[in-house]
């Protein structure tokens, strides 16, 4: 079954405002144009989705994360260098008026990078704390992790555009509509919780970073790693090599939009904890599950009943 629209271009498809949010392709979280195409080169749009057997829905687009003005980020300034400091978005000149916080990420200067041995090493956020006279006093990285889908749900976002008669799909043909899509849980598994591992090891070689590293997700993209790492990690104090996960949903009901961003939790344990979690065989399937997966395999290609491809 295909995934269910939740949120095109800020607003739901029911939303009286859909209509306008289509043909403006209008981001209301970073105050800008969409940024999200299909590979047909289609615009995309989609902002977040939600399966047919669960009506909850789940973030697809990292821009969705940003609403409130970067709110997020403003939450992990707080977590890591305590309440209060200006959190400096515009430009500015020295001296500052106090202690302040600066991102450096998409739209706010660049991802800074390092590199060794051939590799290109970056976040997607960092927040520098830094002095009135501009000297680095502390930094802390943040990386922002949506959720990745499995087939298409082109269809679906092409029906609404053309509904609401948006000059943006001219060109492109109506796709199937029959096209099966879902969300990759499993993907974001296999390749983000490495990377989490390996960043978090540079992290812990920098004297500044005194808090370690922040990950913000979508809730049930959280909820899918904690599983993976065998359901519970122990809660630590922040600190270098620190790994601090938080989460956030949206609240489709009520009149407000677009739909407020709904922060969830904060969990700090340590990069020692996830790589021991997500390497320990006790989270593995269960002795012998291969053997038996294989062993009915043959047995039903011997049997015709399944052909070889």
């Amino acid at each position: 079954m295909p995934l269910k629209v939740v949120e095109l271009f800020g607003y739901s498809p029911d939303s009286p405002k859909i209509g306008e949010a289509v043909r403006s392709r209008h981001c209301p979280f970073i105050r800008g144009t969409c940024r999200k195409y299909f590979s047909t080169g289609m615009p995309s749009g989609l902002c977040s989705a939600s399966q047919t057997q669960s009506p909850k829905p789940v973030i697809c687009c990292p821009q969705r994360l940003y609403a409130d003005d970067y709110q997020i980020l403003r939450r992990v300034a707080d977590s890591a260098f305590g309440a209060g400091f200006p959190f400096l978005t515009g430009d500015w000149k020295l001296p500052l008026q106090t202690d302040s916080v600066i991102p450096f990420g998409q739209r706010m200067g660049k991802e800074l990078k390092v590199k060794a041995r051939g590799a290109s090493y970056s976040f997607d956020w960092i927040l520098a704390l830094v002095s009135p006279d501009g000297t680095l006093k502390e930094f802390v990285a943040v990386e922002v992790q949506t959720i990745d889908t499995t087939g298409s749900y082109q269809y679906q976002s092409w029906e609404i555009q053309h509904r609401h008669e948006s000059d943006a799909i001219k060109g492109f043909k109506e796709p199937a509509s029959g096209k099966s899509s879902n969300f990759n849980f499993e993907n974001v598994n296999k390749r983000i919780i490495p990377q989490l591992i390996t960043k978090g090891h540079l992290l812990r070689l920098e004297s500044l970073c005194k808090k370690g590293l922040f990950f913000v997700c979508p809730t049930p993209v959280l909820d899918r790693i904690i599983q993976r790492l065998g359901g519970k990690l122990t809660e630590y104090a922040m600190q270098p090599g620190a790994i601090t996960f938080q989460d956030y949903t949206i609240s489709a009901e009520g009149s407000v939009e677009p739909f407020p961003l709904i922060y969830g939790k904060s969990l700090t344990t340590t990069l020692d904890q996830v790589y021991l979690a997500f390497s320990a065989p006790a989270h593995l399937p269960e002795k012998d599950s291969y053997t038996r997966v294989v062993q009915d395999a043959v047995k039903a290609r011997l049997s015709g009943l399944v052909a070889p491809r």
